[in-house]
């Protein structure tokens, strides 16, 4: 009966000394990583195995692999974010100047056409008939005006030339002659519609025996060999922006792609009930594959703060509640395995990308060349042994 007593205690010592042991090192775990920090929701059975497999390589002596990036030194920029639509360069509504007809369409929407190039006659047999008019009352009226000035080259005192055949030309009608033929000269020229630029004809909306009237619409002409992005800015940013500097658009029609663009116009005015401006971005479109009234996300230059350090946010990382950045030092110049050396950094500036590191009494500084850890390093100690399998330029964000 006192050996199965003895047996149940023994048992309980053992599973509080193991429970203890369980304790101890998950409190030591917490201790390493601060509270509220981005590694706690790190997936728990995942950092348990990152750690382990870390910290076996560096008992070991196994590189592990990492990847780095190089500090920089230069141009820090906070970019601003915004959203807009893209629409041509230029845009010419076509309308009809004559009436009549239509009796050729040699485009269709979304042709290509050069300056010049047709785009619709209207019948021209009624405007022909009144060229043709015009030229006979101009010729009649140039007989009779011959006639009223017959004679006058005898007449020797300039002043009185003059006179005498500016009361002609009064009396034979001969200018309103003249103004009546150029008006059916025009009128028969705009029975072809021309395109008043190269682009794409778009909204066409007149087929072959369509009637038109005077300003009936036929067409739209738009110049798409670039675009622009109309953005709202917030009053609060758009005082940083200026005419030239660097943006990036993005359309929803493309994932994963960019284009480069620049600030062309900054509107002056702040509208006074949303507390927004707006500012213009234009890109060159090669194949005119951005077609406007595209959905467009754009990032441009804000902000630009000169000779500043920085890193990849990615390189940031926390130990006990303070932000740290692992450099690698190789074990010779150029070798691709070293140490991993652990600096307390203090940090200011970040956008979407970058952090920048400040001077501190406090913390070390880094110098521009040397590369820190940005994967591969969250589980790591000073001074373990690892293996940089790539890296990364730009850091800063600079345009």
């Amino acid at each position: 009966m006192k050996s199965r007593y003895l047996v149940t205690i023994l048992v309980f010592v053992v599973a509080a000394v193991a429970l203890g042991g369980i304790y101890l090192r998950l409190q030591q775990n917490n201790d390493e990583s601060p509270e509220g920090s981005e590694s706690a929701t790190v997936d728990s059975a995942r950092a348990a195995a990152q750690s382990t497999a870390a910290a076996s390589a560096f008992a070991t002596g196994v590189a592990v692999p990492v990847e780095g990036a190089v500090v920089e030194r230069g141009t820090f920029v906070l970019w601003v974010n915004a959203e807009g639509q893209s629409k041509a360069l230029r845009r010419a509504p076509l309308h009809a100047q004559v009436g009549g007809p239509v009796v050729a369409v040699p485009v269709r929407e979304g042709a290509w056409v050069t300056a010049g190039d047709v785009i619709a006659r209207i019948d021209p047999v009624e405007y022909e008939i009144s060229r043709k008019e015009a030229q006979g009352a101009l010729e009649q009226a140039e007989a009779s005006y011959q006639d009223l000035t017959l004679g006058d080259e005898t007449i020797v005192d300039p002043e009185v030339l003059a006179v005498r055949q500016s009361q002609a030309r009064i009396r034979s009608g001969l200018a309103g002659a003249e103004a009546r033929l150029e008006q059916a000269q025009y009128n028969l020229e705009k029975t072809v519609i021309r395109a008043p630029y190269s682009g794409r004809v778009a909204n066409l909306v007149v087929d072959v025996g369509t009637r038109l009237a005077a300003n009936d619409s036929v067409a739209t002409v738009v110049d798409v060999s670039s675009v622009d992005v109309d953005v709202q800015v917030l009053e609060s940013e758009i005082a940083a922006l200026e005419v030239g500097r660097d943006a990036t658009v993005s359309f929803t029609a493309f994932p994963g792609e960019e284009f480069q663009a620049g600030v062309v116009t900054v509107n002056p005015v702040v509208d006074p009930v949303s507390h927004v401006g707006r500012a213009t971005v234009r890109l060159r479109n090669p194949g005119a594959r951005i077609l406007p009234g595209m959905h467009a996300n754009v990032r441009i230059a804000g902000r630009l703060y000169e000779d500043r350090v920085s890193v990849p946010k990615e390189a940031i990382v926390e130990r006990s509640r303070r932000e740290v950045v692992f450099v690698f030092e190789p074990e010779s110049e150029g070798a691709s395995t070293g140490r991993a050396k652990w600096r307390y950094v203090t940090t200011g500036l970040e956008n979407e990308e970058a952090i920048e590191v400040v001077p501190s009494e406090d913390t070390d500084a880094l110098a521009e060349g040397e590369i820190v850890l940005v994967g591969g390093h969250t589980t790591l100690t000073h001074d373990a042994m690892v293996r940089l399998a790539g890296s990364e330029g730009g850091v800063g964000g600079a345009p």
